[in-house]
């Protein structure tokens, strides 16, 4: 017990000797508050001092990719911001600050129609969901500042978000423009890069965003990319062995190069069945490019819209815009209604399909019953072979039917949205 006190003693005794000591350091020389002024000041200094502004690469959701967003910051704290989605030479000045939170804000507070178009929730954008839109920020923490260079996190949803200041002869409406024509080139929805493996690593694209599948963890991996005037820039590397690439620029006869060791990025042709069921894409169907039986059937379509006063302005296969979780079908409108009818898609091989009415929307419904079901319950129920002029780049593709039902009877689709008596 003597022994335990005695410790006891010697530990008082040091703990006295520093709450006596009147040589106690300051940590900072400064308040949090006047460094946290002083970091804003900083802050606010190397972004009014880029004449030509900043680069953003803008990220919301990964699954959406990036995209390029320029913005310019003023003394008096308005921005004037660009992007990609808005005609040449269209801008929009609005108010920013800077604050503390946590560290340094940058906050974009005042509503700019081309800046907040990804952090609206109304989906103008048509890329997300309703009520959540894009998925992007409009409030950024600054996690690092340098005179050419802005590492950003957004505030609510926390994407990781790089500035890049803009060399002054650098023209917005040319990089969007070089942009627009490097994504040009991206013409297919696969492709294969050939790093001198067994197999090809495959990589699929959706919006912009590549997906390949990871033997090792025997899950798919999403990499995000952003379109610059030099080629295709990953948010993160796709990962083959050792190596890692981040980037690829166009190559000869529709290829493409990696960054690092430059592997060779094929394009993979895609099969009819495929190209005509993308939901990315419409093939509309024109009055006249069909058999005579087919015609029939449709026709029963333009008399149901000539007995509700309407014309058929246009049926296609795609996705309604206006009822995208339905997927993909017969997507028409008769009048100023729109409507969808849904068919069960059975792909049968690269070439052949099969299709069986399954369901539809409201509107889709209530053609139905006029007499929309001659169509799908018609001439569109049954196995289908499918040819074209091109299939690299189809200007139709023709629908045959190969069942007992209806053998022989066609249909021609084309490309795009368009109007169904443009045929005649």
């Amino acid at each position: 017990m003597k022994k335990i006190y005695n410790i006891l003693f010697v530990l008082l005794a040091g703990l006295s000797f520093v709450a006596c000591s009147n040589e106690v350091d300051d940590v900072f020389d400064k308040s949090s508050a006047d460094r946290i002024q002083e970091a804003i000041n900083a802050d606010m200094k190397l972004l009014v001092d880029a004449p030509n502004g900043w680069l953003m690469e803008y990220y919301g959701a990964s699954k959406y990719g990036g995209y390029n967003m320029f913005v310019k910051f003023n003394a008096d704290n308005t921005v004037t911001a660009a992007n990609e989605f808005f005609e040449e030479g269209t801008r929009a000045t609005s108010h920013f600050k800077l604050e503390q939170s946590q560290g340094v804000l940058l906050s974009f507070d005042e509503y700019n129609e081309i800046f907040h178009i990804f952090s609206d929730p109304a989906n103008i954008l048509q890329v997300g969901d309703k009520g959540k839109g894009f998925e992007g920020d409009f409030e950024f923490r600054v996690i690092k500042a340098e005179a050419d260079r802005f590492e950003l996190q957004g505030k609510k949803h926390g994407q990781k978000i790089v500035m890049t200041r803009v060399a002054e002869d650098l023209n917005w409406d040319n990089y969007f423009k070089a942009v627009e024509d490097m994504e040009k080139l991206l013409s297919y929805k696969t492709y294969a890069i050939d790093f001198g493996g067994e197999a090809p690593l495959t990589i699929a694209r959706s919006n912009r965003t590549f997906t390949y599948h990871d033997a090792e963890t025997d899950k798919d991996v999403l990499i995000p990319y952003i379109v610059t005037d030099q080629g295709l820039k990953f948010k993160k590397p796709i990962v083959i062995g050792t190596d890692s690439i981040t980037m690829l620029t166009p190559g000869a006869d529709e290829t493409w190069k990696t960054d690092g060791k430059g592997w060779t990025v094929n394009y993979v042709l895609p099969t009819l069945v495929e190209q005509l069921t993308d939901p990315n894409t419409f093939w509309s169907f024109k009055k006249g490019k069909m058999s005579k039986k087919a015609a029939a059937y449709f026709a029963k379509a333009e008399e149901a819209s000539a007995a509700e006063g309407e014309d058929v302005i246009f049926i296609a296969f795609g996705v309604n815009p206006n009822a995208a979780n339905l997927g993909w079908g017969v997507f028409f409108r008769s009048g100023n209604y729109i409507g969808t009818l849904l068919p069960t898609v059975t792909p049968i091989d690269g070439t052949h399909l099969s299709l069986a009415m399954k369901g539809y929307d409201g509107n889709g419904q209530y053609y139905y019953k006029k007499g929309y079901n001659y169509i799908t319950n018609g001439i569109l129920r049954g196995t289908f072979e499918l040819s074209t002029d091109n299939p690299k780049n189809p200007s139709y593709i023709r629908l045959t039917r190969t069942d007992a039902n209806a053998p022989g009877e066609w249909m021609d689709v084309f490309p795009g949205l368009d109007f169904y008596d443009a045929g005649e």
